[in-house]
């Protein structure tokens, strides 16, 4: 026990405890149903993992966290989607720009993932591509040793999930609501 305490020591400095600080944060955004506080909540979540990555010397997940917070601002309004697609180039450039190993492609790819989830789908198609790129910030933050936003990445992996199912069992409901034969 006093070896994996010894370890989990090791590792926790300030970069550590604002991974641990952005976890707490994706507690509440995540457990949302409603997609405006979702957004406001990583808007929030990514100013804390800009920080985070940056001290880890991790540029490319500090860049994308960064321009993740004006992305998830602009998503809360439906006129600008077409602003979309000048995130999706600049972080393409960002991922060429700062590129020095394979694991930076992962956060690329997820924030390509995430500005199509917010800027084109809601709820559950939203949540579902949400947990794809989740999945590769697992990945990522497990080969950088980042532990607070990994176990945040697990959390919002499996609180997605929830949350996508009691989407899809609220829309089932209505669903079968509206098939039922009128009441005499």
């Amino acid at each position: 026990m006093s070896y994996v305490l010894g370890i989990f020591l090791t590792y926790i400095n300030f970069a550590q405890l604002l991974g641990f600080l952005a976890f707490f944060v994706s507690l509440y955004a995540f457990s949302r149903t409603s997609d405006r506080q979702l957004r406001i909540g990583q808007a929030v979540q990514s100013v804390i993992l800009a920080l985070h990555f940056y001290l880890l010397g991790a540029s490319t997940a500090a860049t994308v966290s960064l321009l993740a917070v004006v992305r998830n601002f602009l998503s809360l309004h439906k006129k600008v989607k077409h602003v979309a697609i000048i995130f999706i180039v600049i972080y393409i450039l960002v991922g060429i720009y700062t590129y020095k190993e394979f694991i930076n492609i992962f956060p690329i790819i997820s924030t390509l993932l995430g500005t199509t989830a917010v800027f084109y789908l809601s709820g559950i198609k939203m949540r579902l591509t949400m947990m794809l790129a989740s999945l590769l910030w697992i990945i990522h933050n497990a080969v950088i040793i980042s532990v607070g936003p990994l176990l945040m990445e697990l959390f919002i992996f499996s609180v997605s999930a929830k949350t996508v199912y009691k989407l899809w069992q609220t829309k089932e409901r209505s669903r079968d609501d509206n098939t039922l034969p009128p009441t005499e």
